[in-house]
């Protein structure tokens, strides 16, 4: 795994492969994902190979394999009713 200067990791887990540039807080990365410069995630499941662009942002946020979340995107769902992404679904 590769954290950039920027980035900001609290309470988390986080897999092997992943690029995190941004900010994860209490939240399961799984391997390979992608994290870009300023997005945040947060109470959040996040499974492999997912793409998060530069400027998003998930919370409550359960993102099944191979998502993509584009720029500037804000995903939220609350703690008893988290969102879910598909599988291979651009956003």
């Amino acid at each position: 795994t590769k954290f950039g200067n920027c980035a900001v990791i609290k309470n988390s887990m986080i897999a092997d492969g992943c690029i995190i540039e941004g900010e994860v807080e209490n939240s399961i990365i799984f391997r390979n994902v992608k994290v870009a410069r300023g997005a945040v995630i947060k109470n959040s499941i996040v499974m492999q190979d997912t793409v998060l662009g530069e400027n998003s942002m998930l919370n409550y946020i359960i993102a099944d394999k191979n998502v993509v979340v584009r720029d500037k995107k804000i995903l939220s769902g609350t703690d008893i009713h988290p969102f879910y992404i598909g599988k291979g679904i651009m956003v």
